[in-house]
C-alpha cells in the first residue's frame, strides 16, 4: 500500500515538501531569481496533446521567477492567464514556425527602463526567430540591467545558420553593454554540436566569440536542460543541454561559484535517460515541456554603477 501511494502521489508530495529528487525550484529567500523556460510550442493549435494547464499553472508558481524568458509561445493570451501577476512583452515575430519570445516579470520586483526591443536581425530574413531584449531595474536600490533572449536557429543541420546568428548575437550584445555593464543573455541556443561534431564543440565555438565581450556562461548543477527521443526512438528519452545563460558585469550578484539549475525531470532523473510512455509517462515530460526550466538566483545587494 506505501508503495502504491508513493506511486500516486510521491512526486507531487515530494514536490511540495521541496525535497530532493522533486524536481522543484528551491526557495528563493531574498534572491532575485531568473529563469529561461522553452515551453514547447504553447498553446498551438493542432501541435499535438494541450499541456496539462493545471500542472503548468502551479510549476510556474513554484518557480518564484521574478524574471521569465520563454520560447515557443503561441497563445499570448493563454499564458497570460496562467500568469496573472506578471507583466508579459513577446516579440511579434517567430520565425517560419511563428515560435514567438518573450519575458515575463514581476512589477512588483522589477521596473521597465526602457520598451522591450524586438531583434528582427537575429531571425535572419524571417527564417528563425528574432531575439528581444528588455532593460530592467530592481526595485529598492536593486541593480539595472540588460536581459536579451534568444532561439537559435535548431538540430545539427542548423549549424551553419547557427554559427551566422553568432555574430549577430556578439553585436547585439557589445551594443546592449556598450549602455550598460550588466547583462544577461538567456534562451534555448539549441547547441547540439555540427554533424559529426559535440555539442561541447559547439559551446566551445560559442564561448569562442561571447567570451571575448566579457560574457561568460554559467555552469549548471545538472548537464543538461531538455530531452530528446534520440537515436533509439523505442521510448528511452535522452539529455541534451540546450538552454545556456551568459552574464557580464552583476558583480553585486553574482561570484565564480554561481551556478544555474535545470529543474524538473532534468533534475529528478539527473541528467540520465528515462524511458516515458503513454502508459508511463514522465509528467513534466509528457505534460508540459521536453525542456526544462532552468534558474539563476541573484544574491541581493545594492546597484554597484548607479
Amino acid at each position: 500500500l506505501l508503495v502504491l501511494a508513493y506511486w500516486l502521489a510521491g512526486d507531487r508530495l515530494r514536490d511540495g515538501l521541496g525535497l530532493p529528487g522533486s524536481g522543484s525550484a528551491p526557495g528563493k529567500g531574498t534572491a532575485l531569481r531568473v529563469a529561461t523556460w522553452n515551453l514547447h510550442n504553447f498553446g498551438e493549435p493542432g501541435s499535438g496533446p494541450e499541456p496539462d494547464r493545471s500542472r503548468l499553472r502551479e510549476r510556474l508558481a513554484g518557480l518564484e521567477a521574478d524574471l521569465l524568458a520563454v520560447q515557443e509561445i503561441h497563445d499570448l493570451a493563454a499564458l497570460q492567464a496562467l500568469l496573472p501577476n506578471y507583466t508579459l512583452a513577446l516579440s511579434e515575430h517567430g520565425g517560419r514556425g511563428h515560435q514567438r519570445l518573450g519575458v515575463a516579470f514581476d512589477p512588483q520586483v522589477l521596473a521597465l527602463v526602457e520598451p522591450a526591443r524586438e531583434h528582427s536581425e537575429l531571425g535572419m530574413r524571417g527564417h528563425v526567430r528574432p531575439g528581444l531584449s528588455v532593460y530592467l531595474r530592481a526595485h529598492g536600490g536593486g541593480p539595472d540591467f540588460h536581459v536579451l533572449v534568444v532561439h537559435l536557429k535548431a538540430m545539427r543541420d542548423g549549424y551553419s545558420l547557427r554559427t551566422q546568428q553568432w555574430s549577430v548575437l556578439a553585436e547585439l550584445a557589445r551594443d546592449l553593454l556598450r549602455r550598460d555593464p550588466d547583462l544577461i543573455v538567456l534562451g534555448d541556443f539549441n547547441a547540439t554540436g555540427p554533424a559529426g561534431g559535440t555539442p561541447q564543440a559547439e559551446i566551445a565555438a560559442l564561448e569562442a566569440i561571447l567570451g571575448p565581450l566579457g560574457l561568460r556562461r554559467l555552469a549548471a548543477s545538472e548537464p543538461c536542460s531538455a530531452y530528446w527521443d534520440g537515436a533509439r526512438r523505442d521510448a528511452w528519452q535522452e539529455p541534451s543541454l540546450l538552454d545556456l545563460v551568459w552574464v557580464a558585469g552583476l558583480h553585486e550578484g553574482l561570484d565564480a561559484a554561481t551556478q544555474v539549475r535545470s529543474l524538473h525531470h532534468c533534475a529528478r532523473h539527473h541528467c540520465q535517460s528515462f524511458r516515458s510512455t503513454d502508459a508511463y509517462p514522465e509528467p513534466d515530460f509528457a505534460d508540459l515541456s521536453d525542456h526544462c526550466p532552468v534558474v539563476l538566483d541573484l544574491a541581493p545587494g545594492r546597484d554597484d554603477d548607479p
